[in-house]
């Protein structure tokens, strides 16, 4: 409810901006995965070749020194928040904190309520359930796969970049073709229908080729592996050219259907290089808070309004998107709006100079499960001006030595000092926020039934030391877990839980299994069934138990809840010769209706034995 008055309330204004200065311009927002600064042939990669993303170089402002955040989950929290991942809730790739608060206003929902229509194509991973879902913050049509890349956790089991399953608003498809054509055919499609309702847009299209698996158009890596290029630097090459070309098909349509003039295109990595075969002679790759592991390529176009054929060294960055684009577009900033980026309008449309004076913080995060981030400040964290790059204990002037060689950490006392003193002050200034958990919402309306998987998962109260949500990212990890498993060899016990907050009070039915409803029935067969033993379900000290018959797949649990916050954990015993659990990898909640019990002090009730 406060979600949706929030999203009511903030409609008003704007929608009165947009009525009033005609005409506004369309925004096209292309974001690249795992594609880092050196990863075009027009930053000096002689064995690439990708003249599409030159010309839109070439045609528009190139930022040359734009950091992005050191993961891809993070860049897309600071572009689409404009605020640092940790101030909006995202400190990691997943394992429940790669959320955003349901409280920042997000740049589809600045647009969407200033009249804009809005899409987003590709790749989310910033959560699959209410209130964290695309069509939950500001999309109206969505086309996207599940979790941070194809074939994670959270992806539709046994997908592949190969005619793909996707989700839209109103379930999953099948599609036809090569993940990048499938996106791009998508964007285009909807790009025919605005132009001909005439409506101002917002399309985000964030593509998910070169995440690994590295699994290129086939044939499309025989070239280089002839040229003697070898795996996976092949593979990951013949993924960027492909994406080439179909960003020149994105732009040619854009063309036909009349659109360029009037549409900002913003094209940018999301982190540095996942391979930096040809890195652009910097140090460090995606996952670094080096340079070479945060420094995308980013070009801005609109024709006859931003200047063409013009770089710019000043230091920018992904947070910059929400103020600039809104800058751009004439619409208001939400009210009270206290963002990281800056408004670059002003320099963009020729009417102001860069900012010559910039810090920017950058920390890798992913410190594991829920320990303190305190224990984790000193540790992957970067601060730039425009000359100078603080790394831990090391110091580089950046316009001498772009490479990071020669370490002047002793020779510049004063430097450390000033960069060091406002590191600790920022991060003062988020240590507030950036342990606080975001909650999935179960039984809402908005999400009748809510998956919840592994990669969700927090670190498990039940065995504290048990592996959890990072080796379980993938479909892959789980499928070998299972297969190990039932091979009776060795592997690692895990389990999770996962935070929640309970939207009504209520009967709910919670179904639990360790592969998900979409793998095939072959697969159940193999790796998917369960020994004899029992499931377990517990929030704090309440907890239920129930027996769990032999070659089971699935069992549901019905139990009344609460409302309010919900730590959840579930898990099997039996499935070894020892104590170890087998926490639940997926997990299928929906409310059934009201209450079977009075409201008592426990809201977690043992189900009798049959």
């Amino acid at each position: 409810m406060v979600h949706a008055l929030r999203l009511l309330a903030m409609a008003w204004f704007p929608m009165v901006v947009l009525q009033a200065a005609a005409p506004h311009p369309n925004v096209l927002l292309i974001l690249t995965g795992d594609q880092g600064f050196g990863d075009v042939s027009s930053s000096g990669n002689p064995q690439l070749h990708t003249p599409n993303l030159d010309r839109l170089r070439a045609a528009g402002t190139d930022f040359s020194r734009c950091i992005a955040a050191p993961g891809g989950a993070a860049t897309r929290a600071e572009i689409l928040s404009g605020q640092h991942e940790f101030r909006c809730g995202v400190s990691h790739r997943g394992a429940g904190r790669n959320l955003i608060r349901p409280d920042v206003q997000l740049l589809p929902e600045t647009l969407l309520a200033a009249g804009y229509r809005t899409a987003m194509i590709g790749t989310w991973g910033l959560g699959e359930a209410f209130p964290c879902r695309p069509e939950d913050r500001g999309f109206e049509d969505v086309l996207v796969h599940g979790g941070d890349g194809i074939g994670h956790t959270q992806d539709h089991w046994a997908n592949s970049y190969v005619d793909p399953w996707l989700r839209r608003q109103s379930g999953w498809q099948r599609t036809t073709g090569y993940c990048t054509q499938v996106f791009v055919n998508e964007a285009k499609r909807w790009l025919a229908d605005r132009a001909a309702g005439q409506q101002a847009f917002f399309l985000y299209l964030a593509l998910n080729v070169r995440h690994a698996s590295y699994e290129a158009p086939v044939g499309a890596a025989d070239p280089f592996l002839k040229a003697g290029v070898p795996e996976p630097t092949a593979s990951f090459y013949a993924m960027i050219e492909d994406l080439d070309a179909r960003v020149g098909d994105l732009l040619a349509e854009l063309d036909r259907l009349k659109l360029s003039s009037n549409t900002i295109v913003v094209v940018l990595g999301d982190n540095g290089s996942a391979i930096a075969a040809g890195n652009a002679g910097l140090r460090g790759i995606t996952g670094s808070p080096d340079e070479g592991g945060v420094r995308v390529h980013a070009c801005w176009r609109w024709p006859g309004k931003f200047a063409a054929k013009r770089v710019v060294d000043a230091l920018t960055s992904p947070l910059d998107l929400l103020p600039t684009l809104a800058g751009c577009c004439a619409v208001a900033l939400p009210s009270g709006w206290t963002g990281d980026g800056i408004d670059l309008t002003p320099a963009l449309l020729g009417e102001a100079d860069f900012a010559k004076q910039r810090l920017l913080f950058t920390h890798v995060g992913q410190w594991p499960g829920d320990d303190t981030p305190e224990r984790y400040r000193s540790q992957g964290f970067t601060v730039r001006d425009p000359r100078w790059l603080l790394s831990g204990l090391e110091l580089f002037d950046m316009a001498a030595d772009p490479g990071q060689h020669h370490n002047l950490f002793e020779q510049q006392p004063a430097e450390v000092a000033r960069l060091l003193g406002a590191y600790g002050f920022w991060w003062n200034s988020i240590r507030a926020t950036v342990r606080e958990p975001v909650r999935y919402v179960i039984g809402d309306a908005h999400q009748p039934v809510v998956r919840l998987t592994a990669a969700d998962w927090w670190p498990s109260r039940e065995r504290p030391g048990a592996a959890s949500a990072a080796s379980v990212v993938s479909q892959s990890g789980i499928r070998a877990k299972l297969r190990a498993l039932t091979d009776g060899a060795a592997v690692a016990e895990t389990a999770g839980l996962w935070k929640l907050c309970v939207a009504k009070p209520g009967h709910y039915r919670i179904t639990l299994a360790t592969l998900p409803a979409d793998a095939d029935a072959d697969e159940h067969a193999k790796i998917g069934q369960l020994k004899a033993g029992r499931v377990h379900l517990r929030s704090g000290k309440r907890e239920l138990q129930m027996n769990l018959p032999k070659g089971a797949t699935t069992v549901a649990l019905n139990l009344d809840l609460a409302a309010g916050e919900l730590d959840l954990e579930a898990w099997f015993t039996g499935q070894w010769s020892d104590e170890r659990i087998l926490g639940a990898c997926f997990a299928d909640i929906e409310r059934l209706g009201e209450r079977k019990h009075p409201a008592i002090e426990l809201d977690i009730h043992t189900i009798p034995k049959k």
